[in-house]
């Protein structure tokens, strides 16, 4: 609310500050939240994941909670949150507006077209990804990454415009299934079977039914 533009001095505006304060809200609580769930699905459809993530955790944490320092021992956890987030974008669709006269697919597309773009579409393409479907952690070892499209990934979107919350959403993720992998266990309800939807959000129909335990 105090900070002012560095070239003009001004402050924002009352309806710039109620835009920047609704952004924060749906765009940094929501869709981590999203993300932990279909964390949570990914690793109990995926148990030798799961099993892998916890190896890594004891191995590191031992009983201890995580710190932003111990992250960075922690690659494999990290991985895990990338492919929930090529699989599950939580935000499967933003729009962008053409910046000028182009063609795209045989198609004529005018400066200021509005152009629908699709972060769950783009992380099946079968020419980006091997087995696009297979929930596979290991595409983002640095090696993977560094090979790969640069634009075959974009869940914060991509560009000049990505997400200002990139950097800090993938850090939230990183620590909170650090800290709460470490402690627990999550399996789905028997007979349990996802049914996924879009609105506005990526969301799985009717919560997640699970059971939590604790692990010793």
């Amino acid at each position: 609310m105090k900070a002012r533009d560095e070239e003009t001095g001004h402050v924002m505006s009352d309806q710039l500050l109620r835009d920047e304060s609704i952004t924060t809200f749906f765009a940094g609580h929501e869709t981590t939240a999203r993300v932990m769930s279909f964390a949570w699905y990914s690793l109990a459809t995926n148990p030798h994941v799961r099993d892998r993530l916890h190896e890594e955790l004891d191995r590191v944490l031992g009983d201890a909670p995580p710190t932003v320092e111990a992250l960075r021992q922690l690659p494999y956890t990290l991985q895990i949150v990338k492919e929930v987030m090529r699989l599950s974008p939580p935000a499967p669709f933003y729009a962008r507006d053409a910046a000028k006269d182009c063609q795209l697919g045989g198609f004529d597309v005018a400066k200021g077209t509005t152009i629908m773009l699709s972060p769950y579409y783009t992380h099946r393409h079968p020419d980006f990804w091997d087995k696009p479907d297979e929930f596979n952690p290991d595409r983002w070892t640095k090696e993977a990454e560094s090979a790969r499209h640069s634009y075959a990934y974009h869940p914060f979107s991509a560009g000049q415009r990505i997400c200002i919350g990139n950097n800090f959403a993938l850090l939230e993720g990183h620590l909170l299934l650090a800290l709460l992998a470490r402690r627990f266990r999550v399996d789905l309800k028997p007979g349990y079977e996802a049914v996924w939807q879009m609105h506005g959000t990526l969301r799985l129909r009717d919560g997640l039914p699970a059971v939590i335990s604790a692990r010793s």
